[in-house]
């Protein structure tokens, strides 16, 4: 009897997963197990205005947005590793002993591996090696997962977790790393400026960070999904600043990106696959 197909997602906030949102709901519908992991509650960001939220408790008011956020997804299993938010590259943040950023990374990737062998997925998806924009969060969570993805299934790595804990070891057979192409971004921009916003400066150098189109391996039609992908995203309603550029952009230009999403396939441990994929498990039988 084939075992059910597992996915499992490694990120560092509550709201990163927005990237994959529709992906994991279209698999979770699909009987898919999934798996999300959040690596800190976000307690450093912005609060947006309106929400009653203050810098004491944010991070309570965000494990929750995000549980409502991965109740509408579908998501089967939510953890988080409990590290505190490491706030922007450069910011004093940085240097807190509890955040991700001066975690051990040892012990980042012991936490993932636990998980890894719980759940066994066959996929994982994570951040690029930038973290997507240099967040340091991203950039430690994304180290971590890819050594979990190659360290999992060696017995001799964390034996205690097999001999102590009973879990098996257990070797995943792809991992994405989260891309916006940069077609896409270029797409956003000029809608943006048909519909007469003007994007700042920091906003036009941000679109221009996209990931070149021919690195683009995977682009997953979720087009039946943009509805829940959005009703996901108003869950995390302490970071929906209304004044940001992104709110200002109209919701059908927003609704037009978030039709596709796009990954990169970093490893596989299955047969090649020959042009864009459109299905994160293919080739896994």
């Amino acid at each position: 009897m084939a075992r059910k197909l597992s996915l499992l997602g490694a990120y560092g906030h509550p709201d990163d997963e927005q990237g994959v949102s529709g992906l994991m709901h279209k698999y979770a519908d699909a009987g898919v197990d999934v798996t999300l992991v959040c690596a800190t509650r976000g307690e450093a960001g912005e609060i947006a205005p309106g929400v009653n939220a203050t810098s004491q408790n944010l991070g309570q008011v965000r494990e929750e947005e995000l549980r409502c956020a991965a109740e509408k997804i579908g998501v089967n299993n939510l953890y988080f590793l409990d590290y505190r938010d490491s706030g922007m590259m450069g910011t004093p943040e940085n240097n807190d002993p509890r955040c991700l950023w001066q975690a051990n990374l040892m012990e980042v990737t012991e936490k993932l591996v636990r998980l890894v062998r719980r759940h066994q997925p066959h996929v994982m998806l994570t951040f690029d090696p930038n973290g997507g924009y240099g967040h340091p969060d991203h950039i430690k969570i994304h180290q971590a997962a890819m050594m979990a993805y190659f360290v999992a299934g060696d017995a001799r790595i964390f034996p205690e977790q097999i001999t102590q804990e009973g879990l098996p070891p257990w070797t995943p057979l792809k991992l994405y790393w989260g891309a916006f192409s940069r077609s896409t971004f270029q797409r956003y921009a000029e809608m943006a400026e048909k519909a007469g916003v003007e994007l700042s400066e920091p906003m036009k150098q941000f679109l221009q960070r996209g990931t070149p189109d021919e690195a683009i391996t995977t682009r997953v039609d979720v087009a039946d999904f943009v509805d829940l992908k959005l009703h996901a995203l108003y869950c995390h309603a302490s970071q929906m600043d209304p004044n940001s550029m992104w709110s200002k952009i109209p919701e059908r230009i927003r609704r037009e990106g978030l039709k596709v999403e796009t990954l990169i396939r970093a490893e596989s441990r299955v047969a090649p696959f020959q042009g864009i994929e459109d299905d994160v498990f293919a080739g896994i039988e």
